[in-house]
């Protein structure tokens, strides 16, 4: 993976836990505990690890590390060269969501050794929208369900998500259902009260 993912889980919990947490959680991955370099590639294992240790020292299940990494990653990438690349390819939801194909492939002009994961958006005749996610890594889906869900918080709208079909039962590929939900003056201050 680029060190962008690496770095971002090294802020997440930086910002999320403190300076102290992180060391402990570097330090049960076996890293130093030192920034990544965003545009440098690191071995899969370490990100893997890093989820690993993150479970471990904070308690929690790595789907849960996973999704709420996803959520934060939108936000975290929005002030790099990355974020502004997907900024480019959309001013939705939707729009966005379809650009990420484009997006990675203009990632990988610069990273060829990258081998970024391939999302491709249907739209049904209910509104919903089927993402057929493609990706030689195991185990991340809900790594793309926090960031179809910051995505679409990045946008100012909330989405129910049902994974449909999973590498994990044979497949050969995901298959999130995505929604958009209707946001209304109720649900604002439902949303806001949490």
């Amino acid at each position: 993976m680029y060190g962008m993912v690496n770095e971002g889980i090294r802020t997440y919990i930086v910002e999320h836990a403190g300076a102290e947490t992180w060391g402990e959680i570097a330090a049960k991955a076996g890293l130093d505990g030192e920034d990544f370099e965003t545009m440098l590639a690191y071995d899969d294992d370490i990100t893997y690890r890093l989820v690993g240790a993150t479970s471990e020292v904070m308690g929690l299940e790595p789907k849960v590390v996973l999704e709420a990494f996803g959520e934060f990653w939108i936000d975290f990438s929005s002030s790099t060269a990355i974020g502004r690349l997907l900024n480019f390819h959309g001013e939705s939801f939707v729009e966005q969501l379809d650009g990420l194909n484009e997006m990675h492939a203009k990632i990988k002009l610069s990273m060829p050794h990258l081998n970024p994961p391939a999302f491709d958006v249907e739209e049904q005749l209910d509104g919903a929208f089927r993402v057929h996610y493609r990706s030689d890594r195991d185990g991340l889906q809900p790594m793309v369900i926090g960031l179809l869900k910051g995505l679409a918080l990045a946008n100012g709208e909330e989405i129910e998500i049902d994974l449909t079909q999973s590498r994990l039962d044979g497949a050969d590929h995901d298959i999130f259902v995505v929604r958009l939900k209707e946001i209304t003056e109720e649900t604002r201050g439902i949303s806001a009260a949490e």
